[in-house]
């Protein structure tokens, strides 16, 4: 029996795990240059607009945080005891999780290029003042 659909799904999802550990190795460095503003700045404000841009960041690394969980369970139930399972057993519920899992990586993933640009124009504002 074909198992290709099956392990098209667990390569799709393993890659947006990937995609998650990215982000999240990236937020921590961006808040790393948001801690430098504060370091360096001596502006009163400036501490209340780093923790709003920080913020942002723990709110889209919570998100993605969820989704991870989402996909740990889709991937046991796609791969069963180190073994596809086979296409005939991808029953509606689990085609329809692949395809919602889909489109909250999608907005997630969309929604942190914004933050993070979002970020990168504070900073750049910040440091050439």
């Amino acid at each position: 029996m074909s198992k290709v659909k099956s392990s098209y799904y667990y390569a799709e999802l393993q890659s947006w795990l990937g995609s998650i550990n990215f982000y999240t190795e990236q937020k921590l460095i961006i808040d790393a240059r948001l801690d430098e503003v504060i370091k360096r700045n001596s502006l009163i404000d400036i501490a209340a607009k780093v923790e709003a841009h920080q913020i942002l960041l723990n709110e889209i690394i919570e998100k993605f945080n969820k989704i991870k969980m989402d996909i740990d369970s889709q991937l046991k139930s796609i791969k069963v005891d180190d073994n596809f399972i086979e296409d005939v057993s991808l029953n509606k519920e689990l085609e329809e999780s692949q395809t919602d899992l889909r489109q909250k990586i999608s907005s997630a993933e969309k929604e942190y290029i914004d933050i993070k640009a979002y970020c990168f124009d504070f900073l750049s504002e910040t440091l050439n003042k």
